[in-house]
Parts: structure tokens; C-alpha cells; sequence
């Protein structure tokens, strides 16, 4: 069984969001990653970096709310959004074994994935992914 333990923290960048994701995105949890992101939309954040690199479990759920996340970014006007991937291989492999590294936008780094959302050519090319 996972750790039920999530944290969430917000830092603020000029122009953007990145969202830190700490632990565990269990399906008792996965509304808060849910509620941190749509919160950042409603406030017409439209430029989010996810970071997940600390991510020690997700639920499928949590999958979900990802989707969903990259959908609405690319139906926004200018919405951008990127996942940093998970540090620890198990859990990247997670990701590569369900197919979401090929539909989701990612980086290895906190720094790639603001160069992917702030760069003019991802303000192009987003939806093309």
C-alpha cells in the first residue's frame, strides 16, 4: 500500500505556475492535484509546469486528472502546460508502460519544462504536441 502523505506547493515565476507534487497520488488523494491545477485555470493561469519528479506512487485516477489537465490546457487560448517527469525510474517506467509519456507533455527537468512552456515555438506547436 502506498503512503497516503501528498504535498502539493505552488512556486510562482514570472508569466507561469509550477506545481510540485510530493509523494503519493493515491485515490484518496488524487482531488487535491485535481483541485491544485483547476484552481491555477480559474485564476487564468494558463502557463503550468507540473512538477512530479518526487512522485512515489499515482493511481489511475491520478492518470486521469492528468489527461484531463493536458486537454483543457490545450482548448485554452496561450495554455501551456508541461509534466516534469517522475526522478526515480520505477516510477517513469509506470509511465512509459501505459503509453502516457507519448501523449502527455514532458521534460526531464524543472528548467526544460519551463524552456518547453515559455519558448514561442511551444505557443505553436502545443496541440501538435
Amino acid at each position: 500500500m502506498p503512503e497516503a502523505k501528498l504535498k502539493l506547493t505552488f512556486e510562482r515565476r514570472p508569466g507561469l505556475t509550477i506545481i510540485h507534487v510530493i509523494g503519493s497520488v493515491d485515490h484518496l488523494r488524487y482531488f487535491e492535484l485535481e483541485e491544485a491545477i483547476q484552481t491555477q485555470l480559474d485564476k487564468k493561469q494558463t502557463v503550468l509546469v507540473v512538477n512530479m519528479s518526487e512522485l512515489t506512487y499515482i493511481c489511475s485516477a491520478g492518470i486521469n486528472v492528468m489527461g484531463h489537465a493536458a486537454s483543457q490546457f490545450e482548448n485554452v487560448k496561450g495554455g501551456r502546460l508541461c509534466y516534469v517527469r517522475p526522478a526515480k525510474p520505477p516510477q517513469w517506467h509506470f509511465f512509459t508502460l501505459i503509453g502516457v509519456d507519448q501523449i502527455f507533455p514532458w521534460a526531464a527537468t524543472v528548467d526544460e519544462a519551463i524552456r518547453r512552456v515559455t519558448s514561442p515555438e511551444s505557443a505553436q506547436g502545443q496541440a501538435s504536441g
